[in-house]
């Protein structure tokens, strides 16, 4: 079973509500959501928050934790999917940022790293990836990665949910 129907199983199993916070997936996450016919019984929304502003205005992140930690990081993480729960009300929540790619990495944060951020009502954990792809085509790379982010992400919430993380 593709593990969004297996979401869709456990949110509604359950009787909870999921919002995303998105930046490097640009909505990947919530699409794959919505993409299960009954996903409006569950899943209130998103926000893409690509720009750093985004994230301060509507989420919540402190300038300070981009300042000291950068956007791409397990702190902005964590204060994107608290920030989510908090602006859509819901008991869980599924934030992404990282470095797409095929630039703009650096030795201490390379290509390909994404930090998920997977919430159930009073615990939040995230997750460090990095996200490899060897296409010669810098796009498809690109949006290779942010697939593999947005299947990662979902899964790691049905995970959290069925009770294995």
């Amino acid at each position: 079973m593709r593990v969004e129907f297996q979401l869709k199983e456990l949110m509604l199993k359950k009787g909870l509500k999921l919002a995303t916070a998105e930046s490097c997936t640009g909505g990947m996450v919530a699409a794959r959501i919505v993409n299960v016919p009954g996903s409006s019984e569950y899943f209130m929304g998103g926000v893409v928050a690509y720009d750093n502003s985004v994230k301060m205005k509507v989420l919540g992140v402190k300038a300070e934790t981009l300042l000291k930690f950068g956007a791409v990081s397990e702190e902005t993480a964590k204060e994107m999917v608290l920030g989510i729960k908090e602006l859509l009300g819901t008991e869980c929540g599924i934030s992404t940022t990282g470095i797409a790619g095929p630039t703009g990495g650096t030795p201490e944060k390379p290509v390909g790293l994404t930090y998920i951020g997977v919430s159930v009502k009073n615990r939040t954990e995230v997750f460090r990836f990095v996200f490899e792809d060897d296409d010669p085509d810098p796009v498809k790379q690109r949006n290779n990665r942010r697939r593999k982010a947005t299947k990662k992400a979902i899964q790691l919430l049905v995970k959290m949910l069925e009770g294995k993380i």
